[in-house]
């Protein structure tokens, strides 16, 4: 959209609907960073640094929990400081601060879950305990980053999916 046609598109908008927008993923994100269609197992996103992966893996898990398509998640990053910082916490393109205000998740740190307000759950699980994933059954996982831990292909093949 052109300058011009963009501040008029812009100024055109309430204060709710521009409260919206900003968080309207699909309004700002490039289209390699949005979902594709079909009905898939495994989305892979290979890039390099400054893409946005972070920013499009924690605003496609905000879309499934919104839709309401999914309610047990599993977050796994290489560590635990990895998932909290780079997914959960810190940063812009974490889960806390994709979120909006009416729909941000509660985060207990010593659960190492978020409870969105539809009763969503997220659960976060670290790579180097692949073990750890047996068992809690999900609906889908955002997994960062896997050619870096340090047990790969077992954390991969703990994954449960319900």
């Amino acid at each position: 959209m052109p300058p011009q046609q963009r501040q008029q598109f812009l100024s055109s908008l309430s204060d709710e609907e521009g409260k919206k927008l900003i968080y309207d993923w699909s309004f700002w994100a490039r289209d390699k960073q949005l979902p594709p269609p079909g009905d898939w197992f495994a989305w892979l996103l290979r890039s390099g640094r400054g893409f946005g992966k972070t920013r499009t893996g924690a605003e496609w898990v905000r879309a499934k929990v919104e839709s309401g398509k999914c309610r047990r998640i599993a977050l796994v990053g290489q560590t635990k400081a990895d998932v909290r910082d780079t997914m959960i916490e810190v940063g812009d393109s974490a889960l806390m601060h994709v979120c909006p205000p009416w729909n941000r998740p509660q985060y207990e740190p010593s659960k190492r879950r978020l409870t969105w307000p539809n009763g969503a759950v997220a659960i976060a699980y670290s790579g180097d305990e692949p073990g750890q994933l047996r068992g809690p059954q999900h609906d889908l996982a955002w997994v960062d980053e896997l050619a870096k831990f340090q047990y790969p292909q077992q954390t991969w093949d703990n994954l449960e999916m319900g």
